[in-house]
């Protein structure tokens, strides 16, 4: 018990903007890593059919953009941004399993694009020069809004868990969680870069019909 208040009391005074930065840097090592692998050791198209391009395939069959716009925000904020704040609700040895979520995102997404696996286009109809700059402009600011959201509420856990207590030890209540200013602000952030990648991805999508 007292080990986790020690990290607790870490985790509060570390500015969240540093929490950003490094978890940011951890994302993009881990997606860097499994591009490579998905790319020169992985058959094309071998996650076309895996579940994270089920909600993809759904929003693609809208019939209005505002239709297919509405369902891509709907699972980037209300599914996908929901899960990285709820995840660090619990703990697992008294790490954040927000972190656990980043390390999922930043795997899968380098195999789906390594592997060219995307539901909605194919990578080789663009050169490098736009597919990078797309690249960055839907996928990479969504993550940046995810890294955003698990920055801002790695103080928000409840529960730690390990595997002497799997039931879980309670490590605070609800009524001490309190974000700070910045922390307030990085979530607000992180939900209006997911508005623009949202629309951005509507656009590619309805230019690619």
């Amino acid at each position: 018990m007292e080990t986790i208040q020690v990290q607790q009391q870490r985790h509060q005074q570390e500015s969240v903007f540093k929490r950003f930065l490094w978890l940011y840097g951890l994302y993009a090592l881990l997606n860097m890593a499994s591009f490579l692998v998905g790319y020169y050791l992985l058959p094309e198209g071998l996650m076309r059919g895996s579940p994270q391009l089920t909600f993809a395939a759904l929003a693609d069959s809208a019939t209005s953009f505002w239709g297919e716009f509405g369902l891509t925000l709907l699972f980037n904020l209300g599914v996908v941004f929901v899960i990285c704040i709820l995840a660090n609700l619990q703990r697992l040895y008294g790490i954040p399993l927000g972190y656990i979520v980043l390390i999922i995102q930043g795997v899968t997404l380098g195999l789906l694009a390594g592997t060219n696996s995307f539901h909605a286009s194919d990578l080789k109809q663009f050169n490098a020069w736009e597919g990078t700059a797309l690249g960055m402009s839907i996928g990479g600011v969504e993550m940046i809004a995810y890294v955003l959201a698990i920055s801002a509420t790695v103080n928000i856990g409840l529960y730690n868990y390990s595997l002497r207590k799997w039931k879980g030890e309670k490590i605070q209540d609800w009524r001490r969680i309190k974000l700070s200013v910045s922390e307030v602000l990085c979530l607000c952030l992180g939900i209006l870069l997911l508005v623009i990648a949202a629309y951005r991805e509507t656009v590619m999508a309805t230019n690619l019909r």
